[in-house]
């Protein structure tokens, strides 16, 4: 066998690309034909054991997987030829960025193009459409993606122009018309920004995921079905409007990313209107009756979301007098009649309409002078007067309280979390890691979440939430690696060898797509089907092990991403094996050592909760047989360290879900306590004092 070997397929457009990144690097190679639709080579099964697919490069008998991670691989191994990834770090992340919405999007709706038919394909044909326009606007005047040179999101894309024929055919048109040059007096669709990019991308996938599903409900249902469908629908459009606030486009100035996704749906607002009898206009109006209609943190969070509401009306108007200009139009009398509505706002909810969006109500005062508006809309008083006796009708008793509602001062670090999640230990540990200060800030997830969720992440209301200086991030992967560029003076998180970079991220990706949702399904499904799960969890475990190998951590000595992201999940391993009945130390030795030298990290140890100080964890360690009476601490227990979510605990919880309350409220009535361990052995052994 030659120093270089490919496995490959003919028709591959992934291993297309490996050819071309070796033959721009002038690599001589074997080439080795694949069999992929029958018997696979011992060799391919061997050197890809997870996927078992094509592409694979062997280089000096070790293989690399996955299409544009070999592409990347080649232009490390063979730095001294020509680069195919830009050297400035920026660059690297976008074309990485440009390469991986091509295998998202480009290969998956050039699929749908000859695979469906009739107005599927038409819907499928737009789209593709779409993003072909999208790469359009990114390669722009230059002659290649990244330039001068021919680079990786050239390698990626290029072996697709082949199907590009197909495409035609099976569908119907034509992609030079679609897209036939670039725009080069436009500007570029996605900010320069990495936040703002990465919050781009964030409301352009909400766009694909939510705004079309949601609205085609709308055309299809009838009936109670199509109320809710609306609803949601009308949600999707608020969390939209509130991104939007008072900016021109979504990216601000400029017309972009987010803006080319959701404009071609807007033009279905009228059919959606007409068949669910609803107006996008009738927000106003719902939530200004919340105002007085709710109570506590239901109502501040209303208030927030009015006053974004007021904000946007704000950008609308702008310096004009109305908001047709100078003339009094059809908007002016759609929104006045709420003009005498605004002192009952006010005084119900707290706050200053004035201070919060001027212009709006110096507007107001301008209409409320004409005559027309004077003699149609009743008194602020007489309204006032109303509202009092609705409040009665709605049982809404008493006043608020006097002042105004103030944000707590926060410090610059602030994590939104829930006691309990494992997807904030992750980061709690990086934060520790870091030596990050923060101000933790607990959140009931089952109740009323609190303002500052709801404002910082109003698509999923989900914990956790880093916010850093006033800029909240969401969802744990992205937040650790967040922490990690923020903070880059300090311990790095993630390697800093790119290839490595790829290989972490690639490995924390298949944490979060199969480690909980296949441990879940151990203690959900029963009989032959709990056993597929557990054969299934113990192969995911299995592949994580083979990759941890003989290392202290999955980055070698040091610990890092992969760690952070699989540790908390470790403390449900108790539950995984009396709910299955089996034994994960057997199952997977080297991955348990692993879990108890990141145990016996400060970061890890003492970065999630202090089950002393909190009651309510109290209350349910005491719940354990073994630890069932008051005088028994948790430090009892031999492996538990003073400030970690134990696996008893994490099996409690799952008895628990959706059967107690935690913050407000009596607690419901338990289930039975833990029944005896199963057979095998658990993973965490208790000290004699724990027994």
């Amino acid at each position: 066998m030659k120093a270089v070997v490919l496995l490959d397929f003919w028709a591959s457009p992934f291993g297309q690309r490996c050819r071309i990144a070796l033959a721009e690097k002038g690599v001589e190679y074997e080439y080795r034909e694949e069999n992929i639709l029958g018997a696979k080579s011992p060799l391919l099964l061997k050197s890809n054991p997870v996927y078992k697919k094509i592409p694979v490069l062997i280089h000096d008998g070790k293989p690399v997987c996955e299409s544009l991670i070999i592409v990347q691989y080649i232009d490390e191994a063979w730095p001294d030829r020509a680069p195919l990834l830009p050297a400035d770090p920026y660059a690297r992340a976008q074309a990485r960025f440009w390469a991986d919405f091509v295998d998202m999007k480009f290969f998956e709706y050039g699929s749908r193009l000859w695979k469906l038919k009739g107005e599927a394909q038409a819907a499928a044909k737009e789209e593709f459409i779409l993003i072909l326009k999208l790469l359009e606007g990114e390669l722009g005047a230059k002659k290649y993606f990244g330039g001068d040179a021919f680079g990786f999101v050239d390698i990626a894309l290029a072996p697709f122009v082949s199907w590009f024929y197909s495409y035609e055919t099976c569908a119907g048109f034509s992609i030079e018309e679609a897209a036939p040059k670039a725009w080069p007096d436009r500007a570029p669709l996605v900010p320069a920004d990495p936040y703002a990019r990465a919050q781009a991308r964030f409301w352009a996938d909400f766009v694909d995921k939510k705004v079309f599903d949601s609205a085609k409900n709308l055309l299809m249902l009838k009936g109670e079905a199509q109320e809710a469908a609306k609803e949601e629908f009308i949600e999707i459009l608020r969390l939209l409007e509130g991104e939007l606030g008072d900016k021109k486009y979504f990216g601000g100035d400029a017309f972009g990313f987010v803006d080319i996704a959701l404009v071609p749906l807007t033009t279905w607002f009228y059919s959606f209107e007409t068949y669910a009898g609803f107006s996008v206009e009738e927000a106003f109006y719902e939530y200004g009756s919340r105002l007085w209609k709710l109570k506590g943190e239901a109502q501040a969070a209303t208030k927030e979301e009015f006053i974004v509401i007021l904000k946007l009306l704000e950008g609308e108007l702008g310096a004009k007098k109305y908001f047709g200009g100078d003339a009094f139009g059809f908007v002016d009398i759609a929104l006045a009649p709420f003009v005498s509505w605004f002192y009952s706002y006010e005084t119900s909810a707290g706050f200053s309409i004035e201070e919060a969006a001027p212009k709006v109500a110096a507007w107001a005062k301008r209409s409320m002078e004409r005559e027309s508006v004077a003699n149609a809309v009743s008194h602020p008083d007489k309204i006032y007067e109303m509202v009092g006796v609705l409040k009665k009708k709605f049982g809404v008793d008493g006043e608020r309280e006097s002042g105004r509602d103030t944000k707590r001062a926060m410090k610059s670090v602030v994590l939104l979390d829930f006691w309990a999640s494992p997807f904030g230990q992750r980061c709690r540990i990086a934060l520790a890691e870091k030596g990050v200060e923060y101000e933790y800030r607990e959140e009931n997830i089952r109740g009323d979440k609190s303002p500052l969720l709801l404002e910082s992440n109003p698509v999923h209301k989900k914990i956790p939430v880093l916010i850093l200086d006033g800029k909240p991030v969401c969802e744990s992967l992205i937040i650790v690696q967040y922490i990690d560029e923020a903070w880059p003076d300090r311990a790095p998180l993630l390697p800093a060898d790119l290839y490595a970079r790829a290989q972490a991220r690639f490995w924390a990706d298949f944490v979060d797509k199969k480690v909980c949702d296949s441990a879940k399904n151990l203690w959900i499904v029963k009989g032959e089907a709990q056993e597929a799960a557990k054969e299934e969890f113990i192969e995911i475990l299995r592949l994580l092990e083979g990759e941890l190998g003989d290392k202290k951590y999955f980055g070698g000595d040091a610990f890092g991403f992969v760690d952070i992201v699989l540790v908390p999940f470790t403390t449900w391993f108790y539950s995984c094996e009396t709910y299955a009945g089996f034994s994960v130390e057997e199952a997977v030795p080297k991955l348990v050592a692993w879990s108890k030298r990141c145990l016996e990290r400060p970061s890890v140890a003492n970065s999630v909760y202090d089950p002393v100080e909190d009651n309510e964890n109290c209350r349910l360690l005491q719940l354990w047989p073994q630890t069932r009476h008051a005088n028994v601490k948790p430090q009892a227990l031999e492996w538990l360290q003073p400030r970690l979510l134990v696996p008893q605990e994490a099996h409690e919880l799952v008895n628990l879900v959706g059967v107690r309350k935690r913050r407000h409220g009596d607690a419901l009535p338990l289930q039975a306590p833990l029944a005896p361990r199963h057979q095998p052995r658990s993973m965490h052994l208790r000290s004699e004092a724990s027994k």
